[in-house]
């Protein structure tokens, strides 16, 4: 059994981490080959604030009232119970009061925790604090721009000063310590009556659907998910998609050559092309493993996807920008491996010349996987006895797609105030 360990340098590494860990107990994420920074570089441009681990668009709006009804409530403040403290007991009570409501329907409707049930002892690892903290900071409902951690101590300790923060928990000195003579502490959230926490529900009301759209809107106007709730054809144009719509789906949807920023166009435009590029090497990878340790059936039904996949790569996209890719990267602040790099740019070249060279294609797969996986690269010399289910590796990339299909939908309907959960 694999196990996994890091040095706790603060509780901003700490969350990183975890959702790292988070995103790997998902089917079908597992980066054999290493583009996952650049997927996230497109994702984040085009959807911030939102992850692959966010259900419901509720979790905003109920984790920003909790954390004000702890702000304002100074008899709690002044218990010595922290911010995380209150959460962690408030968290699994609305969960025990949604599950309560919904019975065994909880399955389909994104409530975090749901299998836990009524039990008041044992609750998930990732609170919805947790997991929406990063949106709930990004559409300016939460500031300024710390962990969790880090707020919970600012909030439990007012006379704290960004200096202080800086001080003891040794983040970098680039951070605005001018603040230190001004209140730091804001948080943002729609209002809210008694029976907001009587009678739980997974459905935004009207008065948290409009906030939630308008603290989108203002905050991320420029990005793809703000540009849909600004615009009401771009919205119907979304809502008509099925909620298992694939982004190549999504990218062809007329209100996005309509858009006024190029850049934003042609940012949907290479992701979309970049999964068509890289998903022949997803393939190419996978006719290597069955080929080496896998069965004549399924060696045979990969390179079939192969030979589809040439085909349709034949038309190499005409408008495909290698140099923007890597501005897209670089404006993301991600770094990526320079071996990784290398492999994009000669699987973009095998790509364009029709990837007749299979040879090279298969090179450029095993090279990678190295420098990727290290010693746990399946395809390292001299393994012997590797076990390999159908599909190794990403099958697709959606961009969290998903996700924001969900949180719009969620959006609209609570807008409409006939919303059926």
């Amino acid at each position: 059994m694999t196990s996994l360990g890091w040095v706790d340098f603060s509780s901003e590494h700490r969350s990183r981490v975890q959702t790292v860990i988070d995103l790997l107990h998902e089917k079908g994420v597992v980066d054999e080959l290493g583009i996952g920074i650049i997927r996230n570089s497109f994702a984040d441009r085009m959807f911030p604030g939102i992850s692959t681990i966010q259900t419901r668009a509720k979790y905003f709006t109920l984790t920003a009232c909790l954390i004000k009804d702890y702000e304002l409530n100074h008899s709690r403040r002044d218990s010595g119970k922290s911010l995380e403290e209150y959460l962690e007991r408030q968290e699994k009570r609305c969960r025990i009061q949604l599950v309560e409501r919904y019975g065994d329907s909880w399955q389909n409707l994104g409530i975090i925790g749901g299998s836990f049930g009524l039990d008041r002892y044992r609750d998930v690892v990732r609170k919805p604090s947790s997991i929406y903290w990063n949106g709930l900071r990004t559409f300016g409902m939460i500031s300024p721009n710390v962990s969790l951690a880090e707020f919970s101590t600012l909030l439990s300790k007012p006379s704290y000063t960004l200096r202080t923060l800086v001080e003891e928990t040794g983040r970098d000195r680039g951070d605005d310590l001018d603040a230190d003579n001004r209140s730091l502490i804001r948080v943002v959230a729609p209002e809210v009556d008694g029976s907001f926490w009587d009678q739980m529900d997974i459905v935004l009301t009207d008065e948290e659907a409009r906030f939630l759209r308008q603290q989108i809107t203002a905050t991320q106007a420029d990005s793809l998910i703000g540009q849909i709730l600004l615009d009401e054809k771009a919205l119907n144009q979304v809502l008509k998609l099925s909620r298992n719509a694939r982004f190549e789906t999504f990218a062809e949807l007329p209100f996005i050559q309509n858009l006024n920023n190029p850049e934003l166009v042609r940012t949907v435009e290479h992701a979309r092309d970049f999964w068509r590029i890289l998903y022949g090497a997803h393939i190419r990878y996978n006719c290597l493993l069955q080929e080496h340790f896998g069965e004549q059936e399924l060696y045979d039904k990969f390179e079939k996807l192969w030979e589809e996949w040439c085909e349709d790569i034949s038309d190499f996209p005409s408008h495909w920008d290698t140099s923007f890719l890597w501005e897209r990267v670089a404006s993301h602040g991600s770094r990526l491996p320079s071996y990784t790099r290398n492999f994009v740019e000669m699987w973009i070249e095998e790509t364009r010349n029709g990837a007749r060279n299979t040879d090279q294609c298969n090179e450029l797969i095993r090279i990678q996987e190295q420098n990727n996986k290290r010693g746990r690269a399946r395809l390292r010399p001299k393994n012997q006895g590797e076990q390999v289910g159908e599909w190794l590796g990403l099958s697709t990339l959606e961009y969290r797609l998903p996700q924001v299909l969900q949180i719009v939908r969620d959006i609209y309907d609570g807008e409409g105030e006939a919303a059926d959960a």
